[in-house]
C-alpha cells in the first residue's frame, strides 16, 4: 500500500514551510495533497506557505498536478504558494514545464519567496486569522486540540516566533507542557521545569507578572540556564504571556513564543495576548478528566525520559570514569552540537554503548 510522502511543518518568519521528502509519485500524490491540505486547514491562513523540495527524490506528472491543485486550493483563501528549490534542479524544470506560468513559482531561498509574495492585507488579515482561529475552537474536540490550534495559530499570527509551546501549572505547582510541540522548543521547556526558573515559570504563576520578555538572553539574564540553552539553539530572544487562570480547573499557565535575538517587536506582543487569550477561553471550558489526562500524559513522557537519560549517564560514568554531573553535561553538549533532544541522544546510547565513545588515545 503506498503513503503519502513526509510532509514536516518547519517554523520560519512571516511564512509557514512545509518540508516534502520521499517519492511523489502517482501513487503517492493524492495522500500528499491530503496531508499538505490538512497542515494549512486548521490554521489561520499565513500570508505565505513555501514547499521545500529538496529532499523530493522522485516528482512525477501526477505529483506535480497534486502540488498544483495544493496552491490553487489555498488562492482561494488568499494564500501566496512558492517552491524552495535550486532553479537549476531537474524538479525545478519538471515544474516549470508542468505549470503554467506563475502557477507556483521557484526560489532558491525563503527570503526570496518572501520578497516576490504579495504584500500581506495587515490588520484586516489579522482579523480574519483570528475569526478563523476562533471557528476552528469552537470545533475542537478537546482542550489538546484546541491548544494545538492556538500554538500552530501563533507560528502563523506572530511574524517573528521561530517555536512555540503552552505550560500549564496545576494546582500543586507542577509545570507541564500539555501538548505535543517540536524537540527544542519541548527541551526549553523541560530546563525551565528541571530548574525552577524561566519565563514560561514566571508568567505561568497565578501571581506572576502579564508576561515575561527577554529581547537578548546572550546577555546577563534573569534565567541564565534557561538563557545558555537557548542561546545553543540559536535562539536570542522570549516572550512568555500568561494564561487567564482557570479556576474552576485550578490552573494557570502561559503562551511562549521563541525568536531570534531582538526579534519581538511590540505588535508581536499585543497579538501573544490575543492568543494567549484563545487559549485561555480553551482551558476555561476544559473538563476535570481532560487536564488529567493531560498531565498524566506529561508525567509519562517526562518519567521516561528521565529513566533513559538515567541509563545513559551510568553508561558514560562506568564507561569514561567520569562523575554524574559531567556525564550529563557530554550529553547536553552533544544535544546541542546535534540539534537533537537530549532525550532521544540518551536513547540512542542505550541502544548503542558505542556512541560517544572516547576516540582512542583521549
Amino acid at each position: 500500500m503506498s503513503t503519502a510522502a513526509e510532509v514536516v511543518a518547519v517554523a520560519a518568519e512571516q511564512a509557514l514551510i512545509l518540508r516534502i521528502s520521499g517519492a511523489l509519485g502517482a501513487e503517492t500524490a493524492p495522500a500528499t495533497l491530503a496531508e499538505l491540505l490538512d497542515a494549512t486547514g486548521t490554521l489561520p491562513p499565513p500570508h505565505l506557505v513555501v514547499l521545500d523540495l529538496h529532499e523530493v527524490d522522485h516528482l512525477s506528472a501526477a505529483g506535480v498536478r497534486a502540488l498544483g491543485e495544493f496552491a490553487a486550493r489555498r488562492a482561494q483563501d488568499g494564500v501566496h504558494t512558492a517552491v524552495l528549490l535550486d532553479p537549476d534542479a531537474l524538479n525545478a524544470r519538471i515544474l516549470h514545464t508542468s505549470l503554467p506560468d506563475g502557477a507556483l513559482p521557484v526560489h532558491a531561498s525563503v527570503d526570496e519567496a518572501l520578497a516576490a509574495a504579495p504584500a500581506p492585507a495587515g490588520e484586516r488579515q489579522l482579523g480574519d486569522q483570528l475569526a478563523a482561529l476562533t471557528r476552528i475552537l469552537l470545533d475542537a474536540t478537546s482542550v489538546s486540540q484546541a491548544l494545538q490550534h492556538v500554538v500552530a495559530a501563533t507560528t502563523v499570527v506572530v511574524p517573528h516566533a521561530r517555536l512555540v509551546s503552552i505550560t500549564l501549572r496545576d494546582p500543586g505547582g507542577r509545570y507541564f507542557t500539555p501538548i505535543e510541540i517540536p524537540d527544542i522548543a519541548a527541551d526549553l521547556d523541560d530546563v525551565q521545569y528541571r530548574t525552577g526558573s524561566g519565563p514560561c515559570l514566571d508568567a505561568a504563576h497565578p501571581d506572576g507578572p502579564a508576561y515575561s520578555l527577554d529581547q537578548d538572553l546572550s546577555r546577563t539574564s534573569a534565567w541564565p540556564q534557561f538563557a545558555a540553552v537557548a542561546t545553543a539553539h540559536g535562539l536570542g530572544a522570549v516572550l512568555s504571556t500568561a494564561l487567564l487562570p482557570a479556576r474552576r480547573a485550578g490552573l494557570s499557565g502561559a503562551l511562549n513564543i521563541y525568536a531570534h535575538r531582538d526579534g519581538i517587536t511590540e505588535t508581536d506582543r499585543h497579538r501573544a495576548l490575543l492568543l494567549a487569550t484563545h487559549a485561555s477561553l480553551a482551558l476555561q471550558h476544559a473538563r476535570g478528566a481532560e487536564i488529567a489526562h493531560l498531565e498524566r500524559t506529561h508525567l509519562h513522557r517526562a518519567i521516561a525520559s528521565r529513566d533513559v537519560i538515567g541509563q545513559a549517564k551510568g553508561i558514560l560514568m562506568a564507561r569514561q570514569g567520569i562523575d554524574a554531573d559531567a556525564a550529563f553535561h557530554l550529553l547536553r553538549r552533544t544535544s546541542q552540537d546535534l540539534n537533537v533532544k537530549l532525550a532521544d541522544i540518551a536513547a540512542t546510547l542505550v541502544r548503542n554503548h558505542t556512541t560517544l565513545a572516547p576516540a582512542e588515545g583521549e
